[in-house]
């Protein structure tokens, strides 16, 4: 029997924002901002709709109140629509609630704005009673996915974990409606035939048909009973999706005529979520794309598909026009669209990207039915945005799980990367879980390899001990190198290595899989992963690494030679400029006016020449010291 090197710690995560420090580095996903309370209040009318497809982080404040629950497209599986709010064991910043245990305590809750039953005012205004046929409806998914722990998203709730919907009236204040007891994904999709149960609703007593009229959907969760305290982080986690409240139906309104992407946009890159732009070549773009759409209307629809590149300005690079295709209906077929055209875009378009610069690219995907329209126009779009920067990145900045290394002195963690030119390592950015008590957070070490078939072959380099950091949900954190390592082209790896026996909760990413090239060490031999999911590590290349420097804004007016060099550095224009040569942290190493500059005596590794010109602009360029 294969033995499990690699241990999965089941830590759902949600993105946050938090502004960057001088060694923190935020996350590459959607930021979410600090929740506020308007001192006036948003009244919502119905039609109330809200499928959390166009938007990420704490849910809109014109519908919602705060409560710590999270809109994602991170956490879900083969969801309704886009997009879902997740309500889980943890607040927005990462954090167990104090009150968790392995009991049931209150965590997250989703709870509306007021919303107008009492009246609606377009098209023109009319008075609502039980009448009038209110119904509230929505989606529910208990958290986990589906398959073998090893290929699942977070976990899902037990048994004794709950999401409940209460509604709120002026005279009886808030009263339970309707609630759901904990159950796998798996068990759900063989009693629903899908990954997720419809709940329809409804609304039939006077006191609810007033201006006040609130709801909330909250969940009580459960700790796992685990001895190691690395391990205890977050749980049961439930997705809800499309809440829609409207007058005129009835307990047969269970169709949507809904068109609407499943998943994520995806990355163009083969291997990457991002990569150094000195990195790409055209090989590393995709063939084709994996686009997941689904029709929950009872008939088949036609839609058009089509997605469009962008640069960082917005001017349209490339169009690819899948043009119109059939798709069945997913109640009858349990399946998604199929037409190649729309579900596996080809790729023809390779990026330009210009020596030496940083570059994003917007990649959008629309569809639209092509007869009349859907019900709602937001889950019609979604939007990758390709980083071209100065360092790798296999993980999409979520961490849905954690992953480490068993407890035991000296094992390692490796992840492997290919450089198609020569390069500078100055830096690894890490996101570390939180978990209980912060009991994952102890003494390793930072491993730079040379590799050959994704396993770690020659340690070029390694770390004093380092301490973890666990600063705030997905948040990565900077761990600079003394020495830059210079890089030949070809591969290496970096790896953590524990100093005791104790684990590394490091962020698992489980909506990209690298286990091709993630391995671990606990004895003499090397084991690839057979975990499906990314380590979020992202090595970082050069000065850009670095916080505070400026672009060069004239480069082709200046001229470094040689570069790398193992003594002098000769620089042609600029005279009698102020030059200065700083180290990575920003520490001046030599000051001059000449245009001949000996560095000899500096170690090998990575510099900054740093030129003040006559007008008091700050030029920058890279300089590399070798032996």
């Amino acid at each position: 029997m294969k033995r499990i090197l690699l241990i999965l710690f089941f830590l759902l995560q949600i993105t946050s924002q938090v502004q960057a420090q001088l060694i923190l580095v935020s996350s590459s996903h959607v930021p979410q901002t600090e929740p506020k309370k308007s001192s006036t209040i948003n009244y919502n009318q119905i039609p109330f709709v809200d499928d959390f497809s166009n938007y990420e982080g704490v849910p809109n404040p014109d519908r919602w109140q705060f409560g710590n629950a999270i809109v994602n497209t991170n956490y879900q599986y083969n969801p309704p629509t886009i997009g879902v709010v997740t309500l889980d064991a943890i607040d927005i910043y990462g954090n167990l609630y104090p009150a968790a245990t392995t009991s049931s305590f209150v965590a997250d809750t989703l709870e509306s704005n007021p919303v107008r039953l009492d009246s609606i005012i377009s098209p023109s205004r009319q008075k609502l009673s039980k009448a009038d046929s209110v119904y509230f409806s929505f989606y529910v998914q208990p958290g986990g996915g589906s398959g073998q722990p090893w290929e699942t998203i977070g976990t899902a709730p037990s048994s004794s974990d709950s999401i409940i919907l209460d509604f709120y009236s002026e005279t009886d204040g808030w009263q339970k409606v309707w609630a759901m007891g904990g159950v796998p994904m798996d068990t759900l999709f063989e009693q629903e035939g899908a990954y997720y149960k419809y709940v329809l609703i409804p609304i039939t007593e006077d006191k609810y048909f007033t201006k006040e009229f609130r709801f909330r959907f909250r969940n009580l969760a459960s700790l796992n009973n685990n001895p190691q305290l690395a391990y205890v982080g977050n749980c049961d986690q439930w997705n809800i999706d499309y809440i829609y409240i409207n007058k005129n139906r009835s307990i047969n309104d269970s169709i949507l005529k809904e068109l609407s992407f499943v998943d994520s946009a995806p990355s163009m890159l083969k291997r990457y979520q991002s990569m150094p732009a000195n990195q790409y070549i055209p090989t590393e773009t995709l063939d084709s794309l994996q686009i997941k759409i689904v029709n929950l209307y009872s008939e088949p629809l036609s839609s058009t598909y089509k997605y469009y590149i962008k640069d960082n300005l917005g001017n349209n690079l490339h169009t690819y026009d899948g043009g119109f295709e059939n798709i069945n209906p997913y109640i009858l077929t349990s399946s998604y669209q199929d037409a190649i055209s729309h579900a596996r875009p080809v790729v023809n378009y390779s990026f330009n990207i210009p020596s030496d610069t940083w570059q994003e690219f917007s990649i959008i995907h629309t569809i639209k039915e092509g007869v009349g329209q859907d019900m709602l126009a937001a889950n019609d779009t979604i939007k990758f945005v390709q980083k071209f920067e100065n360092y790798f990145a296999y993980d999409d900045g979520s961490a849905e799980n954690g992953i480490g290394v068993e407890p035991i002195a000296g094992s390692h963690l490796a992840v492997a990367y290919r450089l198609n030119n020569p390069d500078t390592l100055t830096a690894i950015d890490i996101y570390f879980n939180s978990s209980l008590n912060d009991a994952n957070l102890k003494p390793f070490y930072i491993c730079i390899w040379n590799a050959l078939n994704n396993q770690p072959l020659e340690m070029l380099y390694k770390t004093e001990k380092l301490t973890p950091i666990s600063d705030s949900l997905n948040k990565f954190v900077r761990f600079e190198l003394e020495e830059a390592v210079i890089l030949e082209q070809g591969e290496f790896c970096v790896s953590l290595q524990t100093k005791g026996n104790d684990y590394l909760n490091i962020g698992f990413d489980r909506n990209t899989n690298s286990s091709d090239y993630t391995f671990s060490k606990t004895g003499v031999n090397w084991e690839q992963s057979f975990l499906k999911g990314s380590v979020m590590l992202r090595p970082y290349f050069g000065y850009k690494a670095l916080v505070g420097l400026q672009n060069v804004e004239n480069e082709e007016t200046l001229n470094v030679y040689p570069n790398p060099t193992s003594s002098k550095l000769y620089i042609q224009g600029r005279l009698n400029a102020k030059k200065q040569i700083l180290d990575i942290s920003g520490r001046v190493l030599l000051c001059t006016d000449e245009n001949e500059i000996d560095i000899s005596n500096l170690n090998q590794g990575i510099y900054i020449l740093q030129i003040e010109n006559k007008k008091g602009n700050i030029e920058t360029r890279k300089i590399v010291k070798v032996k």
